[in-house]
């Protein structure tokens, strides 16, 4: 899973680079294409010479913030100059009116209509993806918290060890394995019933804990056994809480000029195909108070690492995840940051 991105050392720049970075990315994103001196000057009505703005481009360019096309005068922004322009210099547009109602509307619609959490992030996804213009990906889930009342351990022939937890009366999920050295059924009794002792666990991080102080406080002779049950109810605990991905909009990424080579193309087919990376990815932004945004290579290799994701958490009373966008490195963040955070929101006010 990408960790999120750390605040970055912003390089010293004067008001004036400042300004031409900010210019700089907001023509790029708008026009895709590189951008010069001149139009700079031309398009903003800039006062000053296209030789001092080419001044200022230049020491961006010497701090990594823009790069320069072997064919063409102009500059793009890099990876760190769209970092910088998001941490520093972005000014968020406000979600239009007309915007905001539509969004609005359609959730308040889903609330009423919606069986349950995925019929919910159906329509979100849809919503998300029909307002933002890039690939929209919803993850929620109905919260199943139920504490874990019923933990089984049974020692099975050929030194296989049969895990069964969950609720009494309730959905109970199971595993098998074979630890290093076959335990006889005393030990996995005893292991079970140090276990069932401390019950219940209110969900994997109290597995994980309870697991780490097995080692150190369980009998000697079941401590390795009740250490490695807990541990392996933890890792099934979060893969039946975990949220699955839901995508719309996928046409909307690939139309952008950025994945038109067929090595780009193919890398975002594969990625839609086996979405497992953005499932991990969008999971970064779950605990994410407000809306923040991954850029490039911050998002990991292949083609995740050609794309920008703005994410934002969702906890409400019935439902937990996350939602985001995603599209190439060239996004209009300070329109779609502020769309993000609106949707998240007005999600978690749902039901």
């Amino acid at each position: 899973m990408p960790a999120a991105p750390g605040p970055m050392t912003l390089p010293t720049l004067d008001e004036r680079q400042r300004r031409i970075l900010k210019l700089v990315v907001e023509s790029h994103v708008r026009r895709g294409e590189p951008v010069g001196s001149r139009y700079v000057r031309t398009a903003y009505h800039l006062s000053i010479s296209p030789a001092t703005i080419r001044g200022a481009m230049q020491r961006l360019e010497e701090e990594a913030l823009l790069a320069h096309p072997h064919t063409s005068a102009g500059r793009i922004p890099t990876e760190s100059g769209y970092r910088y322009y998001v941490d520093s210099l972005m000014r968020p547009e406000p979600v239009s009116p007309a915007t905001r109602r539509a969004v609005d509307r359609s959730i308040e619609r889903a609330v009423r209509t919606a069986a349950g959490a995925e019929d919910l992030q159906i329509l979100a996804t849809r919503v998300l993806a029909q307002t933002s213009h890039q690939l929209a990906l919803v993850a929620m889930r109905a919260w199943d918290e139920r504490p874990i009342r019923c933990f089984d351990l049974v020692a099975l022939p050929d030194g296989l060890v049969l895990l069964a937890v969950g609720e009494r009366g309730a959905r109970v999920v199971t595993s098998t394995w074979r630890p290093t050295r076959p335990y006889p059924a005393r030990t996995a009794r005893r292991a079970e019933r140090w276990i069932a002792e401390r019950l219940p666990l209110r969900d994997a991080a109290a597995c994980w804990a309870l697991g780490r102080a097995a080692r150190h406080e369980a009998p000697a002779t079941v401590a390795a056994l009740a250490a490695d049950a807990l541990d392996r109810a933890a890792k099934l605990l979060e893969a039946l809480r975990r949220p699955a991905v839901r995508i719309d909009g996928a046409e909307n990424i690939a139309a952008q000029p950025e994945f038109q080579s067929p090595d780009r193309l193919r890398g975002l087919v594969a990625l839609l195909a086996e979405p497992e990376p953005l499932t991990r990815a969008l999971e970064s932004f779950m605990d994410a108070g407000g809306a923040r945004v991954t850029i490039g290579r911050e998002n990991g290799d292949g083609a995740m690492g050609s794309c920008s994701l703005i994410g934002t958490g969702l906890a409400s009373g019935h439902f937990r995840g996350a939602i985001g966008v995603l599209g190439p490195v060239r996004m209009p963040y300070r329109r779609l940051v502020p769309l993000v955070s609106h949707v998240g929101r007005r999600l978690a006010e749902a039901r």
